[in-house]
């Protein structure tokens, strides 16, 4: 019966209930708009909640409606490797997240986006290095300097970035 979309709904549903918790911690400002600082990730968090839950009624509809039975075995065949690839993935948002600061987000983000590539089977090349270093840039410049978003100088500090 625990079908991998029914597992996924279920994941979506307890991660968007973990993301809303946090999103209506965080303290209004006497600057903020009518929808305030925790507008956004608070929709975000009730779409996830919501989507998650949708998938898991679709899921039970289907299984319910089907007149084969799956077997759990052969739903789940294969799956493991996919979800050890998922969780490589999330090990580098965490990586980055660990030097972001003290790399700065320039470097940070040529290096993620490099390790990435990498991890998926892109060849190392000068390509993947003026990929990563100018997708990083790019995004730089998007944030930083388009958006005014203040991003960690770290050892580009010295440059005034």
């Amino acid at each position: 019966m625990l079908t991998r979309n029914l597992a996924g709904g279920l994941v979506s549903m307890l991660l968007g209930a973990f993301y809303t918790y946090f999103a209506y911690t965080i303290r209004p400002s006497a600057l903020a708009d009518t929808m305030g600082a925790g507008g956004v990730p608070r929709v975000y968090g009730w779409l996830m909640v919501i989507l998650g839950a949708i998938l898991s009624l679709q899921s039970i509809v289907a299984y319910l409606r089907s007149p084969e039975k799956k077997s759990l075995a052969s739903e789940w065949q294969g799956q493991g490797l996919k979800i050890l690839k998922a969780a490589g993935l999330v090990s580098f948002g965490i990586g980055y997240l660990l030097i972001v600061n003290s790399l700065g987000y320039i470097v940070s983000i040529a290096l993620l986006l490099i390790a990435v590539a990498l991890y998926r089977g892109a060849p190392m090349g000068l390509r993947l290095l003026a990929t990563g270093i100018g997708g990083a840039i790019f995004l730089w410049l998007i944030f930083a300097v388009l958006l005014g978003v203040r991003m960690p100088s770290g050892v580009l500090k010295i440059f005034g970035m």
